[in-house]
Order: structure tokens, then C-alpha cells, then sequence
């Protein structure tokens, strides 16, 4: 009898998220922005993701890379029902810790737009047609003050972000002497834009100039009377400035590494600032996401992203990541490359159908043991991807993303 109500309750359960998944304007009457469609080969595997990514406290969302167009479709639809059915309140992207903070402080102020969002959200993704109705979504949302937007990514430089690259620097040399900020602002824009050549190298001294115009703002900042959160703000924005003059003076290889620690740092710090139980949606690359270092033997045992989030949260955290079994993605500004047919024994023959896309849940991923795959860069190897993702999402075929970018003549 007990069993038979059970089975009763979990199917009627399944039916609700199934309509929540496939019916967009079953929604909450909150939420005003129309959710992006969802393709019909994907439903059954949006609706299998779904059911285990609603309850969690943090969802990871990777990618095999940063122009996997069909990829980037099925997580704009996934971002905007996990906002609106599934109760998550913040998303953070692998984009610019600095330009997020100045949306925010721009939203607070009555001055924000749309466009700063995707200046935020960054190069790699805002100029791709698959990104704009998510753009738009998470501006209708921060607005109204549902949802809070975050970046993990401390690295200066980032193409079209305004306030990270000319507005911090005059912001944080606030009270300098006027020839000291002359001089560590023109050092800032020259290391933002890398902007070296023989008469300005990027030399030894160079490095301790730009460190020392951190240490002055830091020095600075202490000495002003400024309100609680702004000064918390500034102290965010010159703690990623260090991490990355650090990085600086590291070989390539450690500056990998220490980039995932810094992400890590950065997401910790924004999800300690959000109300209690605040349920949050990270958008990265699936190396990133990786609750292991398996993901690449060559990390030699360093932590991901993922490694560092799993380790704090469990299973209340969940790593998703994708891949296809044919199509393309893009490589380059000029070409396009075709995904890899999949080796025997793949999971990417893991298949519902010729032209459906399927979802590998754990459970799945743990039966298969060790088994060729390819979630990171469409490269295939051998792993116990159990320990690395929590699910896996394979499309029948990737395909490049509907960029609008255009590059200045060579």
C-alpha cells in the first residue's frame, strides 16, 4: 500500500516538472520574461536534467568549449527554468569579477543596461545569438531584484568591459597625489590592454611599479571614509587586481592552476554575501567544473573550480557536462571544426535515438566505469567520468554559435 502511494506521488511529481520543462508559460506570474524555447530532440534530456539539478544548491554548468552553439542553447533554456521553476536566486559566470561589480553598483544607482550585462557575461559568449534572449533574461530578472549576478574571473582585460578596464583604475586612485595617478592609471590601461612594446616592455621593473600602484590604492583606500559596502566592494575588486599581478610572475602552467583557486575564491566570497540558503547557477567551462583533477592528468593533482566547490558543498553541488557524437564547433575566427566521431565503447553512443539527445545521470556514468569520452575541448580519453561529472549531456550534433561579433580588418 505504502510502496503504491509512493510510486503514485513520484509519477505525479515527474508529470509536474515535465509540464514545467515543456510548457513555458507554466511559470511563475513573477517572472514576466517568456522562457527560450527548448528543441524538441532535447526535451526528454532537459526534462531528465532538470529532475536532478532542481533540488541543489549549486548547479555547475560547463561546456566542451566556449563556441559549442547548441550547447550554449540548451543552458539558456536550462539557466531560465532553473531561475523560475527550481527556485535559484544568483548565477555567476566564468566572466569579469570586476565588470559584474560594476554592473551592480550601476543597478543600484538607477543606471544600468542591458548591454552591460553582456559586457559582464564577456566576449567569449555576449555577441552570440544563442546568448542574447539570456542576456536580456538576466537583466529583466537582476532588475526587478530576483536573481543577483556575479563573475568569478579576476583577469584584467577582458574585451568591451568598460568599467574593469578604464572606470576601476580612476576609482581606486582615488586621493593619490595627481602625477601618482597619472602614473598608475597609464600603468593599469598598459597592462589591461597589454599594451608593451621596446620602449615599454613588460619587464621586472615594470611588474614592481604596477604592484606598487596596488599597494598605494589598498594604502589609499584604508585612509577614506567611505560607506560599508563600498569600501567591502573596492576590497574585492583590489584582492582579484593582487591575485592577478601575482599571477603575473608565474609560468603558464601555475597561473592555470592558480586561476581555478581564484575563481573558487571569488564565488566564495559573492554566495557569503547573498542571503542564507540562496540557491546559485555557475556558468563555466567543463574543465572548470570538473569535481576532480582527473579531468587532465597533467594537473598533477591540482585543484578545479569543481574540485574546491564539491569539497565544500557535496552533493549539494552538481557538475553537468556536454558533448555530441557528430556536428561541429567553432575553432577560430575563419574556421570551424568537425567533432570527432566517437572511438567504440564512448559514452557518446550512449543514444535514445538517431537524432535525440541523451543524458548520462550518475547512476549511469558510474555503471560504465571507465570509458572513452569527450566533455572536455572534443577530445577523447579514457576516465571514470563518475568522479569527474555528475551527468553528461550528449547532443546528436554540436553545432557553432550565430555570432554577430565584427572583427576589424587585418
Amino acid at each position: 500500500m505504502a510502496m503504491r502511494w509512493l510510486r503514485r506521488t513520484h509519477l505525479a511529481m515527474l508529470a509536474f516538472v515535465t509540464l514545467l520543462v515543456l510548457v513555458p508559460s507554466v511559470i511563475p506570474a513573477a517572472f514576466a520574461s517568456a522562457l527560450a524555447p527548448v528543441e524538441r530532440t532535447d526535451r526528454p534530456a532537459m526534462h531528465a536534467v532538470m529532475r536532478d539539478l532542481c533540488h541543489r544548491d549549486v548547479a555547475v554548468l560547463g561546456e566542451a568549449t566556449h563556441a559549442d552553439g547548441h550547447t550554449e542553447a540548451f543552458k539558456v533554456a536550462l539557466v531560465e527554468r532553473l531561475v523560475t521553476q527550481c527556485g535559484f536566486r544568483a548565477v555567476v559566470f566564468e566572466g569579469s569579477l570586476y565588470e559584474f561589480l560594476g554592473f551592480n553598483r550601476a543597478r543600484r544607482d538607477g543606471r544600468a543596461t542591458e548591454a552591460m550585462v553582456g559586457n559582464a557575461i564577456g566576449g567569449l559568449w555576449k555577441f552570440e545569438a544563442e546568448i542574447k534572449p539570456l542576456t536580456h533574461f538576466l537583466y529583466t530578472e537582476a532588475m526587478a531584484g530576483r536573481i543577483t549576478l556575479g563573475g568569478m574571473d579576476d583577469q584584467l582585460g577582458g574585451f568591451e568591459q568598460p568599467f574593469a578596464n578604464e572606470t576601476m583604475a580612476a576609482l581606486l586612485t582615488q586621493g593619490f597625489p595627481v602625477d601618482r595617478r597619472t602614473a598608475c592609471v597609464e600603468a593599469f590601461h598598459r597592462r589591461t590592454y597589454l599594451a608593451f612594446d621596446d620602449d615599454h616592455p613588460n619587464s621586472p621593473d615594470f611588474k614592481n611599479r604596477i604592484d606598487a600602484c596596488a599597494m598605494d590604492m589598498r594604502s589609499a583606500l584604508s585612509k577614506q571614509n567611505l560607506a560599508e559596502g563600498e569600501t567591502a566592494e573596492r576590497i574585492q575588486m583590489l584582492d582579484g587586481i593582487d591575485r592577478q599581478l601575482a599571477r603575473d610572475r608565474l609560468s603558464s602552467e601555475d597561473y592555470a592552476k592558480d586561476r581555478d583557486r581564484a575563481m573558487y575564491y571569488a564565488f566564495a566570497r559573492f554566495s557569503a554575501n547573498l542571503p542564507k540558503r540562496t540557491r546559485i547557477i555557475v556558468w563555466t567551462h567543463s574543465f572548470h567544473a570538473a569535481k576532480s583533477p582527473a579531468i587532465r592528468p597533467d594537473l598533477n593533482g591540482a585543484p578545479t573550480f569543481g574540485t574546491l566547490l564539491h569539497q565544500a558543498y557535496g552533493s549539494r553541488a552538481f557538475a553537468l557536462a556536454f558533448s555530441a557524437r557528430g556536428g561541429s564547433y567553432r575553432w577560430s575566427r575563419e574556421e570551424n571544426r568537425p567533432v570527432p566521431a566517437p572511438p567504440p565503447d564512448a559514452l557518446e553512443l550512449a543514444s535514445p535515438g538517431d537524432h535525440q539527445t541523451a543524458y548520462l545521470n550518475s547512476a549511469t556514468l558510474r555503471a560504465r566505469g571507465i570509458a572513452p569520452a569527450a566533455p572536455d575541448y572534443h577530445t577523447y580519453r579514457a576516465a571514470r567520468w563518475a568522479d569527474i561529472y555528475d551527468g553528461l549531456v550528449v547532443f546528436a550534433e554540436e553545432h557553432p554559435p550565430h555570432s554577430s561579433r565584427v572583427y576589424p580588418a587585418p
